[in-house]
């Protein structure tokens, strides 16, 4: 794939792009801090209240930005963004803990997470585009040369390869 021009119209976007995503991502953990500190405390944290949530969200950007650093230099590795799922689950189960029983304050706090993790899947997905890595095929194959000349190992290294992959 041909490096693509970036005009300056594209450049605007995407610093648009980025300073919203920032915008989302602050709002998403300023509001998630005092609802998840205050559930900390109720639930006997101590002063560790006092970072635990700043640790679950730095958690999540840091993942995050590593798995598109990562992708960008085409060594993607899947358990960062897994990882970071997982801590944003947990952002929206304690901040929807913190409203609860109120469904509605439940849903308004799941709202934001859910906005940044859409934001950053989708510039994911941009950068596996621009590095031209797609699902099947992020790992080289086996060349042709070495199935002709030893088949049979080449069939074990080519399913290990396989079995790896995932």
């Amino acid at each position: 794939m041909a490096a693509m021009q970036l005009t300056r119209t594209h450049r605007i976007l995407i610093g648009v792009v980025v300073a919203g995503a920032v915008v989302i991502a602050a709002i998403g953990f300023a509001g998630s801090y005092a609802a998840v500190r205050e559930l900390a405390e109720e639930k006997g944290f101590g002063k560790f209240s006092l970072v635990f949530p700043i640790g679950i969200d730095a958690g999540i950007c840091v993942l995050l930005a590593l798995d598109l650093l990562l992708t960008w230099i085409r060594i993607p590795f899947p358990l960062l963004r897994q990882a970071a799922w997982i801590l944003t689950t947990a952002t929206i189960a304690f901040n929807g803990a913190a409203a609860w029983p109120d469904p509605l304050g439940v849903g308004m706090h799941a709202v934001i997470p859910l906005l940044f993790i859409v934001a950053v899947e989708a510039a994911r997905h941009a950068v596996g585009r621009i590095a031209d890595i797609t699902a099947d095929k992020h790992m080289e194959g086996v060349r042709l040369t070495r199935w002709l000349l030893s088949p049979v190992p080449t069939f074990m290294l080519w399913r290990r390869m396989k079995l790896w992959e995932l």
